[in-house]
């Protein structure tokens, strides 16, 4: 592609992104963890006035999700001034009360922002992927509500384009890159662990693979640790007992929860998502299209071998983060973030490699009309 057009197409998906999450955040009734999410992080508003930092690290609410995505929630609260609501008086899927709009628009617009940032760094990997999910409804709705999606899949884009400067071609793995690699997969896992996880899986085959020295594998878990811990205070009164006892809440609930029990969500429902456009069902008129439901898993398949063939991280990170969906107890559609970038470039290669076969077969057909006797 001329890099005129490149540039042309990653500037159209940044603002298609912005124009459709910018409605989504106004649009969008109050969801469900949005009621989770905005208590715990006015509580940790009143912490950082107060001056009680220690109170941070012993706070107890939410314990099963990292606090980093809260604390910055928090800070955005703190700055702007926005009043606590009366939670009593709002309802999920209820319309947001115009004296709640200041909560929910600060923090609703920091999830955007790393929303668009996410679909402008998958722009510089492929304008075409990029512009596919600006409008993919699941990235559009969970990226424009206070969820903690939007900050770890910002970070774990990062990681996953670090890694990629580290294992240039034809070099060894450059330790700096994986360094920085390291450092974006902690803030990732402190954002939300399976973000940090799933990345993390997509590259250890590369590692082994190339046969990394033990200091490779340093340069890249070091960081990784320490970052993770420094930026989760709730870890740091005891990091292991307090590490075991979230993982192990989500396993919990994973198989015994009242709400995942409920639904009994089938094990393939992670591709059901993928092929029906729920947000854009459930939320008439705010999303511009589902098309994503009827194209991205397709053309994503077309796609997959060319792009193991252009950007191997990118195919791996789509396999392996249909697997984890696919494995994992719970089943909830914000969870489709977790791979939808990668998806979102293996099916740009699938629309090329269609086009490419498309012009083929039309010069072919014209060389057969050219021919004598024809």
């Amino acid at each position: 592609m001329k890099r005129g057009w490149a540039l042309a197409l990653i500037l159209l998906a940044t603002l298609c992104a912005t124009w459709q999450r910018a409605q989504a955040v106004q649009r969008l009734p109050v969801d469900h963890d949005e009621l989770v999410y905005l208590p715990a992080a006015y509580d940790y508003a009143e912490m950082m006035k107060a001056g009680h930092w220690r109170d941070v690290s012993a706070y107890r609410g939410n314990f099963e999700h990292p606090p980093l995505v809260k604390l910055l929630f928090a800070s955005a609260l703190w700055a702007s001034g926005a009043p606590e609501p009366e939670w009593s008086s709002l309802q999920a899927r209820g319309p947001v009360p115009e004296p709640a709009w200041p909560a929910f628009r600060v923090t609703r617009w920091l999830s955007a922002a790393a929303g668009i940032l996410q679909v402008a760094l998958t722009a510089a990997v492929s304008p075409l992927g990029a512009l596919l999910l600006a409008f993919d409804p699941y990235h559009a709705a969970y990226t424009a509500e206070a969820y903690l999606e939007a900050v770890p899949g910002f970070f774990a884009l990062l990681a996953v384009q670090a890694f990629e400067r580290a294992r240039a071609a034809g070099e060894p793995l450059r330790q700096g890159w994986l360094a920085a690699t390291g450092s974006l997969l902690g803030l990732a896992a402190a954002g939300k662990y399976p973000y940090g996880l799933v990345v993390g899986l997509t590259l250890l085959p590369f590692l082994l693979h190339a046969r990394a020295p033990v200091r490779a594998w340093a340069a890249l878990a070091v960081p990784t640790v320490a970052v993770f811990l420094l930026a989760d205070p709730a870890l740091w009164p005891a990091p292991l007992s307090a590490l075991w006892e979230s993982v192990t809440f989500h396993w919990a609930y994973s198989n015994h929860g009242e709400d995942v029990q409920k639904l009994q969500l089938p094990w393939f429902q992670p591709l059901m998502y993928l092929i029906h456009p729920g947000p854009a069902r459930w939320h008439a008129g705010v999303f511009a299209t589902g098309l994503n439901a009827w194209v991205l898993l397709p053309l994503a398949l077309v796609g997959a071998r060319a792009t193991a063939r252009a950007r191997p991280v990118w195919a791996v990170w789509a396999g392996v983060g249909v697997v984890f969906l696919l494995l994992w107890p719970t089943k909830w559609p914000q969870y489709q973030l977790l791979l939808l970038p990668a998806l979102c470039v293996c099916a740009a290669e699938g629309a090329r490699a269609l086009v490419k076969a498309g012009a083929r077969r039309l010069q072919a057909r014209r060389s057969a009309r050219a021919s004598p006797g024809h």
